[in-house]
């Protein structure tokens, strides 16, 4: 065992010393990657230094290309931990990366992997979601589903600020996947409850009940498709069922809507 330990130290030493030095661009990414997947808090702390160095993000990714950068977040969501967490923290405020916009999507990504989300990391969520990446925010925020990550999807839904439209679609692309997560129907019904725009309360309710995809996406790639109802448990179905009793009654509710609802709850009643 401590000969292995000593191996995979030696490995990460070596890995770190690349970071600082490597010309070549695949090598450096290959040394970025395994560090990446280590999870060991000392090298993803050197990482993380890198990761907000312009010279580093240069020789990792010549010219406007972000491939690379890309790859080695990826491997971070794969391997998601509190030192992934942590790295991601630190690059987030770290000008030099924010240089690129898009390298916050790869970022992003590799931090709502991380289960369950942590203050700092829903205040990263809650900043960049005004600032450009609400359409990406809401799905991993959604997809997370730790209390913190609910919440502030919970505040963009209902903050009327915000384009009625966007936050339509958030509802689509985010709570559409995840419609058989009972935290993810109880923070739908704490929203509904508590008063949303019209817009946003049909988008919310015919996310969870409705599938349009050819109206919600066109073609888009990469779509969300819903989950077999079959799929959910006992405690999912009951509040999938509590959430649209209370609602299938209104007479304001779109004749089309009210039919999926009631479609939908027929087909979970049919369950074992």
């Amino acid at each position: 065992m401590r000969a292995g330990i000593g191996v995979l130290a030696a490995s990460l030493l070596l890995q770190g010393s690349r970071l600082d030095r490597e010309r070549n661009p695949d090598r450096l990414e290959a040394a970025s990657v395994a560090i990446a997947a280590s999870t060991d808090a000392a090298a993803m702390a050197d990482l993380a230094r890198h990761l907000g160095q312009r010279g580093y993000l240069q020789r990792l990714d010549p010219g406007s290309n972000v491939t690379r950068l890309g790859h080695v977040f990826r491997t971070l969501a794969e391997h998601p931990s509190p030192s992934a967490e942590s790295l991601c923290i630190v690059v987030a405020g770290s000008a030099e990366f924010n240089e690129v916009p898009a390298r916050m999507n790869f970022l992003l990504n590799a931090l709502a992997a991380v289960r369950p989300m942590s203050e700092p990391a829903a205040k990263i969520f809650r900043t960049s979601s005004r600032s450009g990446f609400l359409e990406v925010d809401g799905p991993l925020l959604a997809a997370n589903a730790s209390p913190r990550a609910l919440v502030v999807l919970a505040e963009l839904l209902r903050d009327e600020s915000i384009d009625a439209a966007q936050r339509v679609s958030i509802a689509h692309w985010g709570l559409l996947p995840n419609r058989t997560n009972p935290d993810v129907v109880a923070m739908c019904d704490k929203v509904l409850s508590a008063g949303v725009s019209r817009d946003v309360e049909i988008g919310i309710l015919e996310s969870l009940y409705d599938y349009q995809p050819r109206q919600w996406f066109s073609l888009r790639a990469g779509q969300p498709s819903p989950p077999s109802w079959n799929t959910a448990s006992p405690a999912a179905r009951d509040a999938l069922q509590s959430l649209a009793a209370s609602r299938t009654g209104r007479s304001d509710l779109p004749p089309a809507l009210r039919a999926a609802m009631e479609n939908s709850l027929a087909q979970m009643r049919r369950l074992p």
